[in-house]
């Protein structure tokens, strides 16, 4: 389809979803009055007014306006068992009963503690928090404390929560700004940085060990850590290739710099995350989302020298570290109870229903002779309009956004919420699965 066609197309599917959607077109009239531009929360915004959610049940979302969608975005990747499973909610409501939080410790967090311990290997402590910016933030103070550096490095493209150093260079514009791509500039990505935040941030290229390791030794007198979502999953779902991951974690032990793994989403991929699939041992790991069961609440852990600068026991700790709602009952017994329902068959059924869905999109895509690839990892899926797979940002980044906007609002109108593709839960079965790909093929086929 030509692009004036594609515009075309895309503003029919807009004008129907606004006629499907009136009830969350009022209610984004009314936020606009109280809040900026309608929105506490950038990424749940779309123009020209995102859907308003009422309530979820399993795989489907139903929004203000009676529409049951089914569900491929999960409060992105958090509810790996889908909306209101029983057994969480039976959890929460029984500890709700007993008090959402006392400024004493529990004994729940001690059990969280160990489970945790057994589940991933790198973990020998841990540390609560309440979200996962926190927990990036606390995993790179700890690493500056415990090496005395100032400087960090992170990868272009990568998102790791809100905190100001890691804002350098996530998702930068295509432009000529961003330097080689083997030595990519620090790009700040907000207003309100602080010109020591930008300068302390170096950015690696994805992908690219050669480069890496050279800007890594040329740093490294004075850089404290490397930070990596493993996945890539927020800058472009650029899967590593073979042997990346082990060499960067070469590579930082050589130069004494501590490896920080993002897990937040790719803990969900397997039951010890993305190091346990890849073989990788980093210093510290940040967890969220799936380890709190969909309620606000995150995890550092790892080495326990380094982490033990957080340890008040012999008086005021290296680093201070408080926060009401840490290790809140109501989180961690979500978590738990997500947790423990992901044996070894769940795994398997999310993983192989992922694969089939992967498949099923591949040949609807082929049959409408698009370039389209499709990746997975576990129960995650992309898909890029590109000839070829992406290795890094810049190859993602340079991916067919209007088609993107057409397809997802095509879906929208056809009962699926989705972004880019998207993620499995629990409770989806193949009837699901074929349930996407059939809409996209009608969307494909019915394209004027």
């Amino acid at each position: 389809m030509e692009p004036g066609n594609l515009r075309a197309s895309l503003d029919r599917q807009i004008a129907e979803y606004m006629d499907n959607h009136p009830r969350s077109r009022e209610m984004f009239r009314r936020a606009q009055a109280s809040l900026p531009g309608g929105n506490t929360r950038t990424g749940v915004h779309f123009d020209p007014y995102p859907v308003y959610a009422d309530r979820g049940a399993g795989v489907h979302l139903i929004d203000l306006d009676g529409h049951r969608l089914l569900d491929f975005v999960n409060n992105n990747t958090a509810l790996i068992l889908g909306h209101a499973h029983p057994e969480v909610v039976a959890a929460l409501q029984e500890r709700i009963a007993h008090g959402t939080g006392f400024s004493r410790p529990l004994g729940l967090e001690v059990e969280m503690a160990e489970f945790l311990k057994d589940r991933v290997g790198s973990f020998e402590t841990v540390r609560f928090c309440s979200s996962g910016t926190e927990a990036i933030l606390n995993a790179i103070r700890a690493a500056r404390a415990f090496t005395g550096r100032n400087r960090i490095a992170k990868f272009e493209g990568a998102y790791h929560g809100m905190d100001e150093y890691v804002m350098v260079s996530h998702v930068p514009p295509l432009d000529g700004n961003l330097g080689p791509p083997d030595r990519p500039e620090s790009v700040p990505s907000s207003r309100g940085l602080t010109p020591q935040a930008i300068e302390n941030v170096v950015v690696l290229p994805f992908n690219d060990a050669d480069s890496c390791d050279a800007i890594i030794n040329e740093h490294r007198d004075d850089l404290a850590a490397v930070i990596v979502d493993p996945l890539s999953t927020a800058a472009g779902f650029t899967l590593p290739v073979n042997g990346f991951l082990s060499r960067l974690r070469e590579m930082t032990e050589r130069a004494g710099v501590l490896l920080i793994f993002d897990e937040i989403v790719s803990f969900r991929i397997s039951r010890g995350g993305a190091q346990e699939t890849y073989g990788v041992r980093p210093d510290l790991t940040c967890l969220g989302k799936v380890v709190a069961g969909g309620t606000p609440g995150a995890v550092v852990g790892g080495r326990a020298d380094v982490l033990d600068l957080y340890n008040p026991a012999g008086g005021a700790p290296d680093i201070p570290h408080s926060g009401t709602y840490n290790a809140n009952p109501i989180a961690i017994v979500a978590g738990l109870t997500t947790l423990r329902l992901l044996s070894a068959e769940a795994y398997e059924k999310l993983d192989s229903l992922t694969r089939r869905l992967a498949g099923r999109l591949g040949q609807v895509f082929r049959d409408a002779a698009l370039q389209a690839r499709v990746t997975t990892a576990g129960s995650l899926f992309r898909v890029h309009f590109l000839p070829e797979r992406p290795r890094n940002y810049r190859e993602a980044a340079r991916d067919n956004q209007l088609f993107h906007r057409w397809l997802f609002f095509a879906l929208l109108n056809r009962g699926i919420y989705w972004k880019l593709g998207g993620n499995v839960s629990l409770p989806m079965e193949i009837r699901h699965a074929d349930q996407l790909a059939s809409a996209v093929d009608d969307a494909l086929r019915t394209r004027k």
